[in-house]
């Protein structure tokens, strides 16, 4: 079964050699079984370990992607899937030489990265209520006192 042509080369899909290779159903299954932002932050991280001359394996891919979604802390991993896309892709397009990525360590630093950033901004808006909710609880009190019984 032709699923049509590539967005991006124009060749043929077809579904039929996608499923005769038991990596490719198993990765297939994988991405199915993700929400879409999670589906599509991993299909562009997987890019990131594609040679510029060949493509990468269905076995290499699925163990890349159970990997990265064995990572600790998974709320914080799709941020930290963009970022890591982003940021190669913006290096590439600045002229720099990147290459292909090897294993997961650059990513694991974002993560890092993302999770002290989304800690710190939990840690605000929570100071952030405490201090309203004071606030809040100040005011009432002194209308409380204000008001002749």
């Amino acid at each position: 079964m032709e699923l049509g042509r590539c967005p991006i080369c124009h060749h043929r899909i077809s579904l039929e050699a996608i499923a005769k290779d038991q990596a490719g159903r198993e990765l297939l299954a994988v991405l199915a079984r993700l929400d879409d932002a999670t589906a599509q932050a991993l299909i562009g991280y997987l890019g990131l370990f594609r040679s510029p001359t060949r493509d990468l394996s269905n076995d290499r891919a699925l163990a890349l992607a159970k990997d990265a979604l064995a990572l600790e802390a998974p709320q914080w991993l799709v941020p930290a899937l963009q970022q890591t896309t982003d940021a190669i892709h913006t290096k590439r397009a600045n002229g720099g030489q990147v290459k292909p990525l090897k294993n997961h360590n650059y990513l694991k630093e974002v993560l890092a990265s993302v999770i002290a950033g989304g800690v710190i901004a939990i840690e605000q808006r929570t100071e952030r209520k405490a201090t309203e909710h004071h606030a809040s609880s100040t005011a009432s009190r002194q209308r409380l006192e204000d008001t002749d019984w």
